[in-house]
């Protein structure tokens, strides 16, 4: 695999958490890598346009521009107006999600039997930080995520096939503010699991590249 960062120099970088949330302030021609420190996360992506016309990153869109639901080096990813944002430039796992978002909690669920963790929360509390609408981060991309559609079309949510320091690099094609979440694990799609994995610190690190 190419080495797209070397000549690079790192501008911003962030350590996340499982539950966690970061917003970045990205450029025309920068990279935003994101990696898996620890093996079998998620990271849950969205973006949202700087100027004019407001564009938002669209796992729909991206879907049917690239007429397929795996992504792979060379695509690129759109916004809901077709309008190209990112570009896959380097991915060590060619398996990332498309189809899910993570579901916000439920208040009205028995307190008992309610999971109290989403990833929608930290995604929209860092959007809103960076002044942008919480509505327009409820539809993220998930990197390593490993969503199997099953005969009768219900969705699986199996172990990521990311292994520690596994990694994607994105092109950015468009002035925009990226917001990156580490996901909770998931029981089903959308719906976290109670307790995550044990045995290792489940970190995902973001940096952007000029």
């Amino acid at each position: 695999m190419a080495n797209v960062l070397v000549g690079r120099r790192a501008v911003s970088a962030r350590q996340l958490e499982v539950g966690s949330a970061a917003a970045f302030e990205v450029s025309t021609g920068q990279l935003v890598q994101i990696i898996d420190l620890a093996g079998k996360q998620v990271a849950s992506f969205v973006a949202v346009g700087k100027h004019g016309a407001v564009q938002r990153l669209s796992p729909s869109t991206t879907i049917t521009a690239n007429a397929s639901l795996v992504l792979k080096v060379g695509d690129k990813l759109y916004s809901q107006h077709r309008r190209p944002m990112f570009e896959i430039v380097e991915d060590s796992v060619a398996r990332h999600d498309l189809l899910t978002s993570p579901l916000p909690v439920d208040d009205d669920t028995d307190a008992k039997t309610a999971i109290k963790k989403s990833t929608a929360t930290a995604l929209a509390a860092a959007a809103l930080d960076a002044g942008i609408d919480s509505g327009d981060v409820a539809d993220p991309i998930n990197f390593f995520k490993h969503v199997v559609v099953k005969q009768r079309g219900e969705l699986d949510v199996k172990d990521s096939f990311a292994e520690r320091n596994d990694t994607v690099v994105l092109r950015v094609l468009a002035d925009c503010t990226v917001v990156v979440a580490n996901a909770f694990p998931e029981k089903k799609a959308g719906i976290a699991n109670a307790v995550a994995p044990k045995g290792r610190v489940p970190q995902i690190l973001v940096r952007v590249y000029q």
